[in-house]
């Protein structure tokens, strides 16, 4: 009888400390880093499109132009391995057809700090974060409200 008294005291425990459990770092949004001293942007969307943004120019994203051909850029993630898995998937815009996979691996530090090594080459995915590794870059989360104040000026 008392193994019975005790379930829903632990039952009430255990949900009193998931709702105390924060959020998970989203990548949602658009993350700022510095490569080999170029500075570079990479925006993530809800509807799963990734748009890099180097000197200005972007590439990736729906319904982008190259070479005369209009493609589409995806990202995939697993957040159930650590450090997370993400893949950047490059497909034809009419038939979807996977043209390109680069695979990489990610961290967040904090809410505003991503790491990122990624193989942009088709070599296999990287299984360690490195930071003297030329395909690691971190980036800083962009506030978006200070962006869209920029673009208004």
């Amino acid at each position: 009888m008392k193994h019975l008294a005790i379930l829903p005291i632990f039952v009430v425990i255990a949900l009193s400390l998931t709702s105390f459990m924060l959020p998970a770092p989203s990548l949602i949004g658009k993350w700022k880093g510095n490569d080999g001293g170029e500075v570079g942007i990479i925006s993530f969307d809800k509807e799963g499109y990734v748009t890099f943004e180097v000197n200005g120019q972007e590439v990736g994203g729906k319904d982008y132009e190259s070479e005369g051909m209009i493609f589409d850029m995806f990202y995939e993630t697993d957040e159930t391995v650590v450090p997370h898995k993400i893949d950047f998937i490059i497909k034809m815009n009419d038939d979807q057809s996977e043209i390109a996979r680069m695979l990489g691996i990610y961290t967040f530090t904090d809410d505003n700090t991503l790491i990122i090594n990624m193989k942009f080459d088709g070599s296999p995915r990287p299984t360690t974060l490195d930071e003297t590794s030329p395909d690691q870059i971190t980036l800083i989360k962009q506030d978006e409200k200070k962006s869209k104040k920029k673009k208004k000026k």
